[in-house]
């Protein structure tokens, strides 16, 4: 399994275009935060955590959909699925190659808490930093069930670009399941289930610091699921 996990990070830093999908996911992140920057009026990460599920549901996809599509594209699913590991380690161990990447992408961003903590110091205020720590955690979670989702479509056919549209359109519907367009269109008992079912509504707990164990668990059941359902559809092949 650690061979596995190795084999997978290794692809994307020693492959350019694992750095070429980081670099661009950092200067988007920290541009589409820093150029309304002024506009929020307050020192706080927020509006930046905020934007990340938009910016998550492209590039999570784009990272993901490689793990198995492509192992199916060059025949050498049946060469993995003979290694003397489980399905379940060979799952887990590219869920967890994605998620650090994932991390090293979130990495990239910690200069806007920086700078920002840096520049409030100067002004004589502070921003509050187990907010920031926390918003990241979220951030990790969220990144958690957005891999699993899209190992599942990667698992489901050998074309990458089938695989990355299913999981972007999946994360797109989730994510505006607690937006206004989604109160605009749906029933009104609809709207409090599908608000519930959004990643975005039990994120923003996160982002406004708080540690909510219902928050968490729904993180982690919907990462669970999706690893088990990818886990039972490699199990099914012969």
């Amino acid at each position: 399994m650690k061979t596995l996990f190795k084999k997978e990070l290794q692809f994307y830093l020693n492959n350019p275009l694992g750095y070429i999908a980081l670099v661009l996911f950092g200067v988007f992140t920290n541009f589409m935060f820093v150029k309304d920057i002024f506009v929020y009026g307050s020192a706080s990460m927020r509006p930046f955590f905020e934007i990340l599920p938009w910016l998550f549901m492209i590039f999570i996809p784009a990272v993901s959909m490689r793990l198995f599509a492509e192992e199916r594209r060059t025949n050498t699913m049946e060469t993995l699925l003979s290694l003397p590991i489980s399905e379940m380690q060979i799952v887990f161990s590219k869920f967890l190659a994605t998620l650090a990447v994932t991390a090293i992408g979130l990495v990239l961003t910690l200069g806007l808490p920086i700078s920002m903590y840096a520049l409030t110091q100067q002004a004589g205020s502070r921003i509050y930093l187990p907010e920031i720590f926390v918003g990241y955690m979220g951030q990790l979670l969220l990144a958690s069930g957005f891999i699993a989702i899209s190992m599942f479509f990667s698992v489901k056919t050998k074309n990458q670009i089938i695989a990355f549209l299913g999981s972007v359109i999946i994360l797109f519907f989730l994510i505006i399941f607690s937006t206004d367009f989604a109160a605009g269109t749906l029933p009104q008992f609809l709207q409090g289930i599908f608000n519930y079912l959004s990643p975005t509504t039990q994120v923003d707990n996160f982002i406004r610091g708080v540690l909510d164990i219902r928050s968490m668990y729904y993180f982690v059941s919907i990462t669970v699921l999706f690893i088990f359902l990818t886990v039972v559809d490699l199990e099914k092949r012969p």
